[in-house]
């Protein structure tokens, strides 16, 4: 595993970790009635998803932010008082989630083709004396 991947791993651990404890941390009535607070939690989801599914995955990482979304909510509609958890912060992180797949996929197409045009032919078969790539 290279440093990178195990870096955003480490960060993506951290970033969950913390997402699902402030899960259960009750809030005002003020902050959760604001739409900000879903969507701007759930651009990272989006985004450390793709940073390590890789961006030809894009569909998964989108999957798995709004799996993780509805698990929130559901969470909170069980373990938190009644009307806790509503429906539009369903949709509302599933838009940040979107965002940020969108950001990792854009950021990480220039990186796979800056790394794929340092790397070097591979070898398929040899016809004789030469190598046909």
């Amino acid at each position: 595993m290279s440093r990178r991947r195990f870096l955003t791993s480490v960060i993506a651990a951290l970033y969950f970790g913390a997402l699902i404890g402030l899960t259960f941390v009750p809030t005002t009535e003020q902050a959760r009635a604001s739409w900000l607070l879903p969507v701007t939690v759930f651009v990272p989801v989006g985004l450390l998803l793709v940073l390590l599914m890789g961006s030809r995955r894009w569909w998964a990482a989108l999957a798995f932010s709004l799996l993780g979304a509805a698990w929130i909510e559901a969470a909170q509609s069980i373990w938190m008082p009644v009307g806790y958890a509503q429906t539009s912060d369903i949709l509302l992180a599933s838009l940040g989630a979107v965002i940020g797949v969108g950001v990792g996929v854009l950021v990480g197409l220039p990186a796979v083709r800056a790394l794929r045009s340092h790397d070097s032919p591979s070898i398929v078969t040899q016809a004789g004396s030469r190598e046909i790539p």
